[in-house]
């Protein structure tokens, strides 16, 4: 999840001495105006940019959360934390294909071989990812082997005894470690624009 505060982040402190219904009003306007509009597509679109997800993908994952009210200047934008299966970033192969599996999960990125991957077919329930997503890209360890670097395979999805489920990122990892701390500035931005224009068309009222 991420959290805008507009009060702490452009000092409204003047404006609600002086005027605090009327500001109150604009900037929870703006906030989820700007939110739910401009400000998401451009953290969709940040996040589209970052990696390999499906057309429409991000978009049911990425949404707007919790809006603004005038007595809590706080609005959220949400994405969802279950990782995504691997198998939607592979490349040239189908389920039953033997020889390995190529994936690609960052934008512009080379991809990866994975000798010992397959893709299987999931029955309902199988997946660990956030869309029951039919396909999985599964490896079989040997003995002692390790996925990835990880030591510990215990809470993995396992098909069988030594054959584990692989995943890629979650759309809220993309957004807390590659896109918030890029996009928020310019978000922010643009809610302080559409707090003034508010601001103003309220004054008239």
């Amino acid at each position: 999840m991420l959290k805008v505060n507009l009060a702490a982040l452009l000092g409204l402190e003047e404006f609600l001495n002086d005027d605090p219904e009327r500001t109150r009003k604009a900037a929870s306007l703006a906030m989820n105006d700007v939110l739910s509009g401009a400000g998401l597509a451009r953290f969709r679109r940040a996040v589209n940019a970052e990696v390999n997800f499906p057309a429409g993908y991000v978009d049911d994952r990425l949404t707007f959360g919790t809006k603004a009210t005038a007595s809590n200047l706080t609005a959220s934008i949400v994405a969802r934390q279950r990782p995504t299966s691997l198998a939607r970033f592979a490349t040239g192969a189908s389920i039953g294909s033997k020889g390995g599996v190529s994936v690609r999960v960052k934008k512009g990125g080379g991809g990866a071989f994975m000798k010992n991957a397959f893709l299987v077919r999931l029955r309902a329930g199988a997946s660990a990812s956030d869309d029951n997503f039919n396909t999985g890209l599964a490896i079989r360890l040997k003995p002692g082997q390790t996925v990835l670097g990880k030591k510990d395979t215990s809470n993995m999805v396992r098909l069988d005894t030594n054959v584990v489920l692989l995943y890629g990122p979650s759309v809220d990892q993309i957004v807390r470690n590659e896109v918030a701390e890029a996009e928020t500035p310019e978000v922010v931005d643009a809610i302080g624009t559409e707090f003034f224009r508010q601001y103003a068309r309220l004054a008239v009222r």
